[in-house]
């Protein structure tokens, strides 16, 4: 119910309130109706998962703007008023305006989205340039409950994609990128609950190599590959590296699993994107190689240091002033060479 509270808490009001009950086998519904009644609209539907459920509220929605937040998350009452005040201040080109948001229940995340990203030092309201290249950094700002946006961008066929089952919000930001420009506000206005009960099926589908994981970052890519924006743009490449990133640790899941046929498919898509036979034998062998060589390494035999680049007092953030260098293919090359950290979904 907080979550509620804290939306007809803005200072400045909401036009409507939209909850979507997602297949719930509790009486959330009755209790939401009875505590709220013709305040809060309530949607019933099947249980669809995330994005069936977002894109039921984007359906029903009458509003020019749209926001989300689930069921644990807070925002601040005066999230919606900076964000309104930050579109009035950067003109009526921006189609999306996010905030910064600070974590809850995890006593180990004390740093704050723009804090994590290094997005700090950049003026009170302000547009961030090139989104995309933060997208594919995986270093975005944004959080999808932070976000205000416009109705329009994300009515179908633009909205959430039903056949993931993570980086649905990412797939989304990401279409964003190339249909609007993005503001920002520097105030963290939104609380997340980050208690890591919450990311226990997340974590099982990174930690497992579930088959669920690899078949939704395929479908991600491969959709990412087809945009207009992308073919042939300076994008193309750094998401080629991701994907081909993805059947070769796919591939390796598989061979260790002894299922020979979906590594011999995995591999396939390998082909398409251009690996030889014997390069693909090359990279299975120099990876598991490396593999074996990190579980017989020394402990503490070197501190790893990451170095964050803060920002000035720009009045417009490009992706160069914090992600250490405007070379987007180093960023995304040395980014895959990583295994996928687990993101927000």
């Amino acid at each position: 119910m907080r979550a509620i509270d804290s939306v007809l808490a803005q200072t400045v009001p909401v036009d409507e309130v939209i909850v979507v009950d997602d297949g719930s086998t509790d009486e959330s519904a009755e209790a939401i109706r009875s505590r709220y009644g013709s305040r809060v609209a309530i949607f019933r539907q099947e249980n669809g998962g995330v994005s069936a459920a977002r894109n039921r509220g984007i359906c029903e929605a009458k509003g020019e703007w749209i926001a989300f937040l689930d069921s644990d998350d807070v925002w601040l009452p005066t999230k919606i008023e900076r964000q309104l005040e930050a579109l009035d201040a950067v003109g009526d080109r921006f189609g999306v305006c996010f905030t910064d948001c600070v974590y809850e229940g995890n006593p180990k995340k004390k740093l704050s989205v723009f804090q994590e990203t290094g997005f700090k030092g950049a003026p009170r309201f302000g547009a961030l340039e090139e989104p995309a290249k933060y997208v594919l950094a995986e270093c975005e700002p944004f959080y999808t409950q932070s976000l205000l946006v416009l109705r329009s961008l994300l009515q179908a066929p633009h909205g959430f994609d039903h056949a993931l089952v993570l980086r649905e919000d990412t797939d989304v930001l990401f279409r964003l990128t190339f249909r609007t420009r993005f503001c920002y506000v520097t105030e963290p206005l939104v609380r997340i609950d980050r208690n890591p009960s919450r990311e226990v099926g997340l974590c099982n589908l990174y930690s497992m190599r579930d088959d669920r994981m690899f078949d939704s970052l395929r479908r991600l890519y491969t959709k990412w590959l087809e945009l207009p924006e992308v073919a042939g743009s300076e994008y193309e490449l750094p998401v080629r590296e991701m994907l081909r990133k993805l059947y070769y640790d796919s591939a390796e899941s598989k061979i260790h699993g002894l299922r020979m046929g979906p590594a011999l498919r995995e591999i396939d898509g390998l082909r398409l994107l251009g690996d030889s036979y014997a390069s693909v034998v090359v990279t299975l062998l120099s990876r598991k190689i490396a593999k074996l060589r990190r579980n017989f390494a020394r402990p503490g035999g070197g501190e790893k240091k990451i170095a964050r680049v803060g920002l000035e007092q720009p009045s417009t953030i490009r992706p160069g002033d914090f992600l250490g260098s405007p070379d987007l293919e180093t960023q995304v090359q040395n980014k895959v060479s990583n295994n996928h950290r687990i993101r927000r979904g």
